[in-house]
């Protein structure tokens, strides 16, 4: 099954990110190893997961992976006044567990084999 190219994911996380320019080659390494991880989650089961879904998964997972390298020892400060620190999931995939499970794959931490 032909994926959205990066070329199609690279606005949809600079716009998840609020970043509209710069950090090419960031962006660019971050969404690949989003897709390695997005695409080893799905396994054999591809074809249940349409475009739209495994981008908004890609784009989720980037974004998660993007943000930890600001996270130090696993919490996140937006350093802003008045929003509190929190704490990032060690796993680059936490935010696509339900993704997939609402498209139907069953994957993740509830599959019990």
């Amino acid at each position: 099954m032909d994926r959205p190219s990066e070329a199609t994911l690279n606005p949809l996380l600079r716009d998840e990110l609020s970043i509209p320019a710069g950090e090419d080659s960031r962006i660019a390494a971050t969404l690949r190893r989003a897709q390695q991880y997005v695409n080893a989650a799905i396994g054999d089961q591809e074809a249940q997961v349409d475009n739209d879904v495994w981008a908004d998964c890609v784009v989720a997972c980037a974004a998660d992976l993007y943000n930890s390298r600001n996270a130090r020892f696993g919490v996140l400060n937006a350093g802003t006044d008045g929003l509190d620190a929190v704490r990032i999931s060690n796993d680059p995939l936490y935010s696509v567990w339900p993704k997939l499970r609402a498209a139907g794959v069953l994957t993740g931490r509830q599959v019990i084999a």
